[in-house]
C-alpha cells in the first residue's frame, strides 16, 4: 500500500502506426520507467498521459525529440483490490471539496489496483488521502 507523487507528461501524438512505438522508445533510451498510461485519440491527434516515478530528464528529451508535452504532478496510489475502491477515492476528495481533474488505473482481482489521479489541490489531496483510513489493511 502506498500514496506517492508521481510525475505526469500529457503528450500531443499525431495518431498514426508507429507513433506510440516511437514515442515509448524515448522512454526507453532515457532508462525512464512508465508505470501507467493513458491515451484518449480524437481523429488524427491523441493526447497521452504518462506517469513515471524518477522522470530523469525526460522532459528535456521529449521537447528536444519534438514532441510537445505538459508536466504535471500527480498522486499514485497503489492498494489491494476491492470493490468501491474508486468511490471511496471520489467520496474522500470530494467531501473536502477537492476535484479530480485526471483519473486513469487498473486492477487485477484479488491483486493490487493502481490509480493516477491529478487534482485541483495536491498538497490538500496527500493529507486527506493519508488521513481517510483507505490504505489501512
Amino acid at each position: 500500500m502506498a500514496l506517492t507523487i508521481v510525475k505526469q507528461y500529457s503528450v500531443f501524438l499525431l495518431n498514426e502506426p508507429g507513433t506510440l512505438k516511437n514515442f515509448a522508445e524515448l522512454f526507453v533510451r532515457e532508462q525512464v520507467d512508465i508505470i501507467a498510461m493513458a491515451q484518449d485519440v480524437r481523429y488524427d491527434a491523441a493526447v497521452v498521459r504518462v506517469a513515471v516515478q524518477h522522470d530523469k530528464g525526460i522532459s528535456h528529451a521529449l521537447t528536444k525529440a519534438g514532441f510537445t508535452s505538459v508536466k504535471t504532478d500527480a498522486i499514485c496510489l497503489d492498494m489491494p483490490n476491492r470493490l468501491g475502491i474508486l468511490r471511496d477515492i471520489g467520496a474522500v476528495l470530494s467531501a473536502h471539496d477537492i476535484n479530480i481533474t485526471t483519473i486513469y488505473g487498473t486492477s487485477v482481482a484479488g491483486g493490487i489496483t493502481r490509480w493516477i489521479v491529478v487534482v485541483n489541490d495536491i498538497t490538500k489531496a496527500l493529507n486527506v488521502l493519508e488521513s481517510s483510513g483507505l490504505f489501512e489493511s
